[in-house]
């Protein structure tokens, strides 16, 4: 990619197909946006994405909790499983590392297996170039953020044969909540050997150590949302213990990426990786689960605190294998890929939790040491998947057509939790291309989605016992349009029914009931490119109604699914001044008014504004974002049984960054 138009795409098809010929709604995040909109986190960087809540749990240190049509969509790494986003102590990755965020918006089970009706996040690695680019650089921001990053990349050999590439980060900082730091180490190297044009084996390897804690202290309506009688609780409150309040993830990961074409017609993939990850987690946080100890009904300042303490360590290994075939019959053109995937996870895990009765004043805190539970030793459990699929992407003139289907192998072996289960889906799409650059299409879509397990969960996340699979289906309807080489404007509207959805968990037992079945409508609409050499442009609208149609509160709108979400950034390089090295940036955000699970609480609508400044000779740049300029104080999730959650207040941001 270059600039922020992408022009291909292998996410949608797992073939190199033009983003415009793939009839899927597809949104790709470059690293050159990301770095324009001084961004530090995934979710951050899917703020201007169609479709998207990018955080709507508001401040969360624990890992990227967005929301892509409604739903929870799986997060893939170089177009493998990376992360079960229902569990705590993920590997969480840092936009530093990556090369791009691609959004697959609707059902991806026939190419990927376990995914939602949301989709998927695909992050890119960097990986290493041929052509030599180093740099270094350090940024800082107004919550004590003191990082230095590295990216280096080239040849090793002077054929070309050879290729390196070393990504690393070193970060200490605070966060908007008190006593609540992110650090972060990363390094990530990688080695490409090319012997042949045909040939391509990039290995990667990936450590990271996250050191942070808990900024989200579950705080009570009463105070956040409205003011109360003692007035609004600080922003920066931490409802926890600083002595032994602790969330620190390790990672160690390495993927190898392998290709080989043996002619025009015929090429082999190849996508491995193995990741061991261990987590720490120990909190203290609001008793939320006692209405009648929550908030003291005398002085509505204490509450009482639950402490939770865990430890847990996972392996997980997934693979990707499949051909690619190119054919004729006739005047039909084929291309057809077969392919067969697997992905197991083993995990073990301790867990102990507790009360704190001793009341804890939300406006005026003393910290006192909180005893930590014992860790209890669960069983260890393991779940795997196996998955056949087949596609086949058909041109006959200027009609495109796909159909996939594909077959799942599904097992969970857990004491007292075994399951196995199967599940065949299918998707099928049509396109048009026109001489001018529209191109309308229509798709239909099936989705299959076994729940992540975790012992964790006490065995289970569902309180019936092993929960059901999620299943679901979409039409969809939409176009892509290129008025210009460097600007496409894309659309969708779209009609999902989901099945055994996830209601909001208890956060004692983190167990959970299945909501029967939400029907999700929506529209969306994206303008990406470059409206002038000097001008570009992100901008999106998104309509979403999200109901429930049967089990528990039906008829009503889903939780914490804002129903319209508009934003649009645009960068500008000051050249008519004749300050060609000068960039300025700028972009708002407006995100709908929501509702908890009940639809008694309603979230209320905000407007956030942001804004960027560089200056770039050449061999070194200058930046300065301001995310949220006026400090906007907002909630950004609450729940029926009276947690609610601030957004990011105020965020500036400096960058120095030297190539050579």
């Amino acid at each position: 990619m270059q600039g922020y138009l992408a022009t291909r795409s292998g996410t949608g098809t797992k073939t190199d197909t033009p983003l415009n010929q793939t009839a899927q709604s597809i949104s790709v995040v470059s690293a050159e946006r990301v770095r324009d909109q001084g961004v530090s986190s995934i979710q951050e960087t899917l703020r201007y994405v169609p479709g998207v809540f990018a955080e709507p749990g508001g401040v969360d240190s624990r890992n990227d909790y967005f929301k892509v049509r409604g739903q929870d969509p799986n997060v893939y790494l170089d177009g493998t499983r990376m992360s079960n986003r229902n569990n705590f102590n993920e590997w969480r990755a840092d936009p530093y590392m990556l090369e791009r965020i691609e959004v697959f918006r609707g059902p991806a089970s026939v190419l990927y297996g376990d995914t939602s009706t949301a989709g998927l996040v695909n992050l890119i690695s960097k990986r290493p170039r041929a052509e030599s680019h180093n740099e270094i650089g350090t940024s800082f921001d107004n919550f004590g953020r003191k990082q230095v990053q590295m990216d280096s990349t080239g040849k090793l050999t002077k054929d070309g044969e050879w290729l390196y590439r070393f990504v690393g980060l070193f970060r200490e900082s605070g966060t908007q909540v008190d006593f609540v730091p992110d650090n972060r180490m990363l390094l990530s190297p990688s080695l490409t050997w090319r012997p042949t044009t045909d040939t391509s084996w990039t290995v990667l390897g990936t450590y990271q150590k996250d050191r942070t804690g808990t900024t989200n202290g579950f705080l009570p309506r009463e105070g956040t949302l409205t003011a109360g009688v003692n007035g609004y609780i600080p922003r920066n409150r931490f409802v926890g213990d600083p002595a032994t309040d602790r969330y620190q993830t390790e990672t160690g990961a390495i993927s190898s990426l392998f290709e080989h074409r043996f002619n025009d017609a015929v090429k082999f993939t190849q996508n491995l990786r193995y990741a061991h990850v261990d987590g720490i987690y120990r909190s203290v946080y609001a008793n939320v689960f006692s209405s009648d100890v929550f908030l003291d009904p005398v002085t509505r300042r204490t509450v009482n605190r639950y402490s939770s303490n865990q430890a847990t360590s996972n392996d997980n290994f997934t693979a990707d294998n499949n051909i690619q075939v190119k054919a004729l019959t006739g005047a039909l053109a084929h291309t057809v890929l077969f392919g067969v995937d697997y992905r197991s996870l083993y995990a073990r895990s301790s867990v102990g939790s507790g009360f704190d009765t001793t009341a804890f004043d939300l406006y005026a805190p003393a910290y006192t040491s909180v005893d930590l539970p014992a860790l209890t030793r669960l069983s260890d459990a393991k779940q795997t998947q196996t998955g056949l699929y087949a596609q086949d992407q058909m041109r006959l003139g200027s009609w495109l057509a796909t159909i996939g289907v594909r077959q799942d192998y599904a097992s969970t072996r857990y004491t007292g939790a075994d399951s196995d289960r199967s599940a065949t889906t299918g998707r099928a799409s049509l396109m048009y291309e026109t001489a001018f650059g529209f191109n309308p299409y229509v798709v239909w879509a099936q989705s299959f989605n076994p729940v992540s397990f975790s012992p964790t969960y006490g065995g289970s996340t569902c309180v019936d016992g092993p929960c059901k699979d999620q299943r679901g289906e979409t039409y969809e309807i939409g176009f892509k349009y290129n008025p210009t080489p460097v600007l496409a404007i894309n659309g969708a509207i779209y009609d999902t029914v989901e099945k055994n959805r996830l209601a909001v968990a208890d956060p004692v037992t983190f167990a959970t009931n299945q909501i029967g079945q939400v029907r999700i409508r929506g529209a969306e609409i994206e303008v990406v490119g470059k409206v002038t050499a000097d001008f570009d442009v992100v901008g999106s609208y998104s309509y979403i109604s999200a109901k429930v149609e049967r089990g528990d509160n039906v008829g009503k709108s889903v939780e914490g699914v804002p129903a319209n979400q508009a934003s649009l950034w645009g960068k500008y390089r000051l050249s008519a001044f004749g300050l060609r090295d000068v960039t300025v940036g700028a972009g708002a955000r407006y995100i709908g008014t929501s509702y908890d699970e009940t639809n008694v609480i309603t979230i209320p609508d905000y407007t956030l504004f942001d804004m960027m400044i560089a200056y770039d000779p050449g061999r070194f740049r200058l930046q300065l974002n301001v995310n949220n300029i006026g400090d906007e104080r907002y909630v950004a999730a609450c729940y029926s049984r009276g947690d609610c959650y601030y957004g990011l207040g105020r965020t500036i941001l400096g960058t120095a960054t030297y190539r050579f």
